[in-house]
């Protein structure tokens, strides 16, 4: 086993796990920093340690792929609050920090504060690395557990004020690169052939049958499965905001994004509906107007890579635990085809349409200052298919959805 020292260390992982890019605030672990830039990994210093963990998690989305970055003691409790957005957004960031050595801690020691507490709120997996030597099985562990299932922010947090008690000392340590961990997601699991056959069953029974389509279908890359799904079924569509680019907007099965100050349109399906069908969603307050849409009742097929999300806030008719890319493509071989749900699809697309209505005096108004459904109209129409769309959180964020 060659001995090298842990900031060697760090940077050869981390090249090996893909990543291109450290998004950091100094001063932290400047001789593994040095290291990497050796091996092409690109710095960004930001100007704040929030701005680094959004940076990360922007990179993470993307690039459907592992993302780091870093802050000195002092600034990372801003680093956790930076991870908030992809905690939420099921980004796999790694967090790396430093922290005051064990024999200073709870001594007073210099802008020493306590900052686990706010890593564990904002992460899968946080561990605290005292020497070099653990630096192999925490560092591969915690890309494990940031891509795996669910994908999220994990956090290594090393000792010494800049990390130097880890990064700085010599030991035999192993790079080992685990292939799978390198993208989101690592496996891709199949639901069980019996439940899968229970769903279309199901669906194929019901008369006003809708999907909701998740975060998880935009993790999987089940964009094409999706739309074939929907087609093949006849079933209309809603979009989740971080899935809308996962089904056409112009296509005549879009209803658009359902939940709170969202699509009246979209909600009023998913109260009509008889079976909804959620893929890779969370079933979260925003999406589903605090749980009142579809009613308490309505019977529901989830489909999740993570079982701990399947039923956890509607109970459901039938659960398919796998990867949705996967999934559906087993769910479009098996599903025979069926015939277009005249009447139902004919109700949604009126429903549609009467949106778009009520809407269109807004879309088109020359009052000052500019409404935002105007703006938003303007950005649809002058965007090309592929952008990217960067908006602030809360109204903001839904408007531009």
């Amino acid at each position: 086993m060659p001995t090298m020292t842990g900031a060697r260390f760090l940077a050869e992982t981390v090249h090996g796990y893909g990543l291109t890019h450290v998004f950091f605030m100094p001063y932290i672990a400047p001789r593994a920093l040095m290291e990497m830039e050796t091996l092409g990994i690109k710095r960004v210093q930001t100007h704040g340690e929030k701005a680094a963990a959004y940076m990360a998690d922007g990179y993470a989305r993307v690039k459907r792929a592992p993302a780091l970055c870093m802050a000195q003691s002092v600034g990372a409790v801003n680093l956790a609050a930076g991870l908030q957005d992809a905690y939420l957004a099921c980004s796999p960031v790694l967090a790396i920090t430093g922290r005051e050595i064990q024999n200073h801690q709870q001594r007073h020691a210099y802008q020493e504060v306590d900052h686990a507490g706010p890593f564990g709120a904002v992460t899968k997996y946080s561990a605290l690395v005292t020497s070099a030597d653990q630096l192999p099985q925490t560092f591969r562990q915690a890309i494990r557990v940031a891509t795996r299932g669910t994908p999220g922010p994990v956090h290594l947090d090393l000792d010494g004020y800049t990390g130097h008690a880890v990064v700085d000392v010599e030991a035999a340590l192993d790079v080992i690169v685990e292939q799978p961990f390198t993208q989101v997601p690592p496996f891709r699991p199949t639901a069980d052939d019996e439940s899968i056959a229970a769903a279309l069953a199901l669906l194929a029974q019901a008369k006003r049958p809708v999907i909701v389509a998740g975060g998880g279908v935009t993790t999987s890359g089940a964009r094409a499965e999706l739309i074939a799904l929907a087609e093949k079924l006849s079933i209309p569509v809603a979009t989740a905001l971080n899935a809308k680019s996962m089904f056409p907007a112009n296509h005549e099965l879009a209803v658009g994004t359902p939940g709170s100050y969202s699509r009246a349109c979209a909600n009023q399906v998913l109260c009509e509906a008889d079976l909804v069908f959620f893929i890779g969603s969370h079933t979260g307050g925003q999406v589903t107007n605090s749980y009142q849409i579809p009613p308490q009742g309505t019977p529901i097929i989830q489909l999740d890579i993570n079982p701990e999300e399947i039923g956890r806030n509607y109970p459901v008719q039938i659960g398919l635990q796998g990867d949705a890319r996967n999934t559906l493509r087993r769910m479009i071989e098996s599903a025979p085809t069926v015939a277009t749900r005249g009447a139902w699809l004919s109700r949604v697309q009126e429903l549609v349409q009467a949106w778009k209505e009520e809407v269109g005096e807004q879309w088109h108004s020359e009052v000052l200052p500019m409404r935002p459904e105007r703006l938003c109209k303007e950005l649809s129409d002058q965007l090309p298919s592929n952008a990217i769309l960067v908006s602030d959180t809360g109204h903001s964020g839904i408007w531009t959805g």
